[in-house]
């Protein structure tokens, strides 16, 4: 589990993958800290990107957000350099947010079926109908089905 502090100071406890584990682990060694945390330790996650104390506050919400929009833009850029063909999904890409992160994960998660008690709790939603948001595939698998299998089989010839 990893402790994250949100919105309002709320402080939760976050179930950390082994996929996340591994890149926390990559995060630290690129920062000369060994794979996992001592027993104890008050090292934050996420490191400040400027400043270096021996014991550093975490990286602020402001800045993890400026380091975030910096590395879409940076995306957002390799895909205009594919050409025309790729500026639209550059825009999606440049115009992504933190939040759309957050809200990804949510239907990522409620699209595989996880109990939406446990993405209520990971999100720190005080109530499951806030957490319903992200409940979005069954209609989705709706829309797509009768766009698919309900056709007039209308022509647009005059």
């Amino acid at each position: 589990m990893v402790e994250v502090t949100g919105k309002g100071n709320k402080t939760r406890l976050v179930p950390a993958t082994d996929e996340l584990i591994v890149e926390l682990a990559r995060y630290r060694a690129a920062h000369g800290l060994p794979p996992a945390p001592h027993p104890g330790e008050e090292r934050p996650i996420v490191l400040p990107i400027i400043g270096k104390s021996r014991a550093p506050r975490p990286l602020s919400r402001g800045a993890l957000h400026l380091v975030l929009k910096e590395v879409f833009g940076l995306a957002a850029a390799r895909l205009r350099a594919g050409g025309p063909e790729w500026e639209s999904r550059a825009a999606v890409l440049a115009s992504a947010s933190a939040h759309r992160l957050r809200h990804t994960a949510g239907s990522h998660m409620t699209d595989q079926q996880v109990d939406l008690r446990f993405v209520r709790d990971n999100f720190g939603h005080a109530s499951i109908s806030t957490t319903s948001a992200y409940l979005h595939t069954e209609e989705d698998a709706r829309h797509q089905a009768t766009q698919e299998r309900h056709r007039i089989g209308w022509t647009h010839e005059r």
